[in-house]
């Protein structure tokens, strides 16, 4: 018995000798290591993040927001948690859990059920993290707090909230692409939240963790600068607008890529711009590369460009005759030619309307051959190699293949660049270059600068304003600006067979100008391919600029940039007449066409029809009667006025394109009632 006591006691000995040894080791010996990782623990500091910053369209309204979640769970294991004191008051918190919109919504005996079935389990065997709501707002948190038995002590004890940091889009799938995404790290990675996201995120904060004398607390070090709101030029209902129309586009014709930009021609607002290319694993298209800012070659669109230098340094006018023929031999280089002839002496109108190369040709190295770097120089001289300086990151100037200088031995590599550029080979600019000088030469050659950020503002205080500015208060006289303005009308309604590029852009309705181009892609270690890159750059109405607009496809499978580019504008400018976004009435009816006209009275119950005729002391009316909508099923749009019936269409699926007459629908292509397929397309009637 003794001998099992001592034998007990040597080893509570031993074990207590082991135990002071590794206390000395750990306190005196390893003393200098475990100093030193308290101190960098207490020293290194981790990042606050900062609160991102919201996108505003240009009237204020919210186009993406950071907002605040919870992901609410009860911890039915809790020691707080009492069965017996719920048990009486479950149905009327499984009525209140009804009433409160939670994710996923339940009813009240969905609820009791889930309830019944945790509460019947062994303590041990209950769900530490019963799920009342993946997504929920503050206020409904604190709205939950108030129910029946989660209102008490121990009730309140059971219920986690974790927070969740999301961005939100209040205005849903509209424009959506273009707006844009951010990461886990709260980076953008598309649209405007990337293009815009140096602004949006902010400035990160630092925070430490600090002894104090009863615990290591965190201490906030440095505070995190929250992003700027920035106040955009983006016009919603444009952008939804020309971003459908881009991705309709591309889902028929399968590019690379497409982008788009439409801007305010007075203020250089970009009022909507869509950037999309072909995505492998989300098998769609997806805004990813800005391409808008990129430099390419954009081919025929610089014709204008090169023209109007011709027109305001007086060597052309858009009536002067130019003398072509079939090929253009300059400079021992390969002959220039054309695609389709436009006869042997046309005028300079009929050779941008016509995109004669040898025309363009021939008038720039007419004037510019023996000193090529002149022409270089006007280029300048009109602002066309300035960083436009629009907030989008990875913008590009405009390139041109050299031109010599005067301080050196003429080279005939020069001559036959300067033969090239200026008809859009052997330059290189960005499609919102391109889109802001036609933009000059609408605006009375007025050469504002695009436009995308117009104010940042921080704490509801406004920091930052950016007015309109110009690149080149005149980059062409007024006059030069209105001749090359109508030369641009003609390559859409020239009436000379065979000249215009684009007369599918004729329409009853708005009256486009503007250019085709066309250039073949050069890829890297391969040289120029047989895919083409198609622009259209223009702007509407005719008559009174509002709009300018630019749209490139990259290797769409119809190569006609009047067919593709083009369309997307012509589209788009219809569109917003329908909506009556150009100064004009939606349903397009003159004042006068109303006298003595009996009202027309749409799917209206007889009551009101009789209150409403009693106000306008009608004495005669005709009614139009909708049939019903079903769903899966092309709406009834018959009676309605335009801009009703594309919006009632639009938001089916269906794409309006094309429309003739004027006043109400009286006839639609495919008829109502008819199945609703992914991707139709309408045709409208119309008729007072």
């Amino acid at each position: 018995m003794l001998n099992r006591y001592r034998m007990i006691f040597i080893i509570i000995a031993l074990f207590a000798i082991l135990i002071a040894t590794m206390l000395f080791k750990t306190t005196v010996v390893d003393a200098p290591l475990w100093n030193e990782k308290a101190a960098g623990t207490l020293v290194s500091g981790d990042s606050i993040t900062p609160e991102r910053g919201k996108i505003l369209a240009s009237d204020g309204s919210i186009l993406s927001v950071s907002v605040r979640y919870y992901m609410v769970r009860l911890d039915l294991r809790s020691p707080n948690f009492k069965p017996e004191a719920i048990d009486s008051l479950l149905p009327r918190l499984c009525s209140q859990l009804e009433s409160l919109h939670t994710q996923p919504q339940r009813t009240a005996a969905q609820w009791k059920a889930l309830f019944d079935n945790e509460i019947k389990k062994e303590k041990s065997n209950r769900s530490r993290t019963f799920l009342i709501s993946k997504k929920m707002t503050k206020a409904e948190l604190d709205t939950l707090r108030t129910f029946a038995y989660l209102n008490s002590r121990n009730g309140r004890t059971i219920i986690t909230a974790q927070s969740l940091d999301c961005r939100e889009k209040p205005f849903g799938r509209m424009a959506a692409r273009s707006i844009g995404n951010i990461n886990d790290l709260k980076h953008g990675t598309s649209g405007l939240e990337k293009e815009l996201d140096s602004l949006l995120y902010g400035k990160p904060g630092v925070k430490k963790k600090v002894q104090l004398t009863t615990a290591i607390k965190e201490w906030e070090d440095i505070a995190a600068i929250n992003g700027y709101d920035i106040l955009t030029s983006i016009d919603v209902q444009i952008q939804d607008i020309l971003e459908t129309e881009l991705y309709n586009m591309c889902v028929e014709q399968e590019p690379e890529w497409a982008t788009a930009v439409l801007m305010d021609v007075k203020t250089g607002d970009i009022k909507a711009i869509s950037n999309l290319s072909w995505n492998e694993t989300a098998h769609d298209y997806i805004e990813t590369v800005n391409h808008a800012v990129r430099s390419w070659e954009l081919g025929s669109v610089m014709k204008p460009i090169s023209l109007a230098i011709a027109i305001e340094d007086g060597f052309v006018h858009a009536s002067t005759p130019v003398t072509i023929g079939a090929s253009f031999p300059y400079a021992q280089a390969r002959p220039i030619t054309d695609t389709h002839s436009i006869g042997a002496n046309p005028t300079v109108t009929e050779v941008l309307a016509g995109s004669s190369n040898i025309g363009t040709a021939r008038i720039i190295t007419s004037h510019y051959g023996e000193k090529p770097w002149e022409f270089r120089k006007r280029l300048e001289e009109i602002g066309f190699f300035e960083s436009l300086n629009i907030g989008i990151s990875g913008e590009s100037r405009p390139t041109i293949q050299p031109l010599g200088s005067p301080d050196k031995r003429m080279e005939n590599p020069w001559r036959i660049n300067l033969s090239r550029c200026c008809y859009g080979y052997a330059v290189q600019q960005s499609p919102v270059t391109n889109l802001a000088i036609i933009n000059a030469i609408a605006n009375d050659g007025k050469f504002v600068r695009p436009r995308l950020v117009k104010e940042l503002w921080r704490n509801d205080s406004l920091i930052k304003s950016n007015p309109v500015s110009y690149v080149r208060k005149q980059a062409f006289s007024p006059k030069t600006a209105s001749e090359v303005r109508s030369m641009l009308r003609a390559v859409v309604w020239s009436d000379r067979k065979g000249v215009p590029t684009a007369p599918r852009l004729q329409n009853n309705f708005v009256e486009i100008a503007g250019k085709t181009g066309t250039a073949r892609i050069m890829e890297p270690g391969v040289g120029y391919t047989n895919k083409l890159r198609v622009t259209f750059t223009g702007f509407f109405p005719y008559d009174k600029p509002m709009y300018s607009c630019i749209v490139v496809f990259n290797a769409p499978r119809i190569r006609s940039a009047q067919l593709v580019s083009g369309r997307v504008l012509m589209n788009t400018a219809l569109k917003m007449y329908a909506r009556g976004m150009l100064g004009n009435k939606s349903d397009f009816r003159k004042e006068d066409d109303n006298t003595h006209r009996a009202p027309t009275l749409m799917a209206m119950s007889s009551d009101k029809t009789t209150r409403v005729l009693s106000q306008m002391k009608a004495k005669s009316y005709s009614q139009m009667k909708s049939k019903g909508n079903k769903k899966g099923m092309v709406p009834n749009v018959l009676g309605m006025g335009l801009r009703d019936a594309v919006a009632t269409l639009e938001r089916c699926g269906v794409t309006v394109t094309k429309i003739s007459g004027s006043g109400y629908v009286t006839q639609q292509i495919p008829a109502a009632g008819s199945p609703l397929r992914k991707g139709t397309k309408a045709t409208l009637h119309l008729n007072n």
